[in-house]
């Protein structure tokens, strides 16, 4: 799974998304944007059939193939 989603336990804490592409690139949205990926990162169908997430780099290095979901 490229995204999990934490409590952030501070003094007003706040739901946390924490984007991971297979790179190793990292990316955290937190409170509104939880729900919504880092600009110009990419969904894509990983071969398990869920949905993953990668950065904006590999998505220009892996174009997604023509007639495949992401």
């Amino acid at each position: 799974m490229s995204v999990t989603y934490e409590l952030i336990d501070a003094p007003y804490p706040y739901l946390c998304a924490v984007y991971r592409c297979t790179c190793g690139e990292v990316a955290v949205r937190s409170g509104n944007e939880a729900a919504t990926p880092p600009e110009r990162w990419e969904r894509r169908v990983a071969a398990d059939g869920e949905d993953m997430y990668i950065c904006s780099h590999c998505a220009e290095r892996f174009p997604a193939e023509p007639g495949h979901p992401g």
